[in-house]
């Protein structure tokens, strides 16, 4: 190489420049996602706390005018795992809605990126975990009604 090379850059490799797309539909929709995206994860959150509250209900209740008052041993875990699977979704979403105080620099738009980036993963890895109780619950359910059944 020689020294015009070394100085003009030639031999490197360039990074390909993309230009900036002028498509204002999918600017708007871009920033709808990301503004939307903390208060949809609460949403989840809300009906999850509804629908395991429910279920906790009707099945707190089928257990209580049920046969299954004198199930012994193992039969007992079978029949309480759903509701402990129920509680353990609830606790979770609920723990989506609790508020956290966040220091943020209102002048910084890196640190407001980055506190919001964490408030939206905290948020969505406890809506996860919910949402996998909640799956779990509804194939001990299965198990249970099999097991009620006799055929397990």
């Amino acid at each position: 190489m020689t020294e015009e090379e070394v100085e003009s850059g030639a031999g490197e490799e360039e990074i390909p420049v993309v230009p900036v797309e002028s498509n204002p539909f999918w600017k708007k929709n871009a920033e709808k996602l990301v503004g939307e995206s903390i208060s949809a994860v609460e949403d989840t959150a809300k009906q999850f706390v509804v629908v395991t509250g429910l279920l906790q209900g009707i099945y707190f209740h089928a257990i209580a005018f049920s046969d299954i008052k004198e199930a012994e041993g193992y039969s007992v875990l079978i029949y309480l795992a759903p509701l402990v699977l129920w509680l353990l979704s609830l606790i979770f979403a609920v723990i989506v809605l609790f508020r956290k105080k966040y220091e943020i620099n209102i002048n910084s738009t890196s640190n407001s990126k980055k506190v919001f980036e964490e408030m939206v993963k905290i948020k969505y890895r406890y809506i996860r975990i919910s949402g996998f109780f909640l799956i779990l619950s509804f194939v001990a359910l299965a198990v249970a009604f099999l097991h009620y059944l006799g055929k397990l």
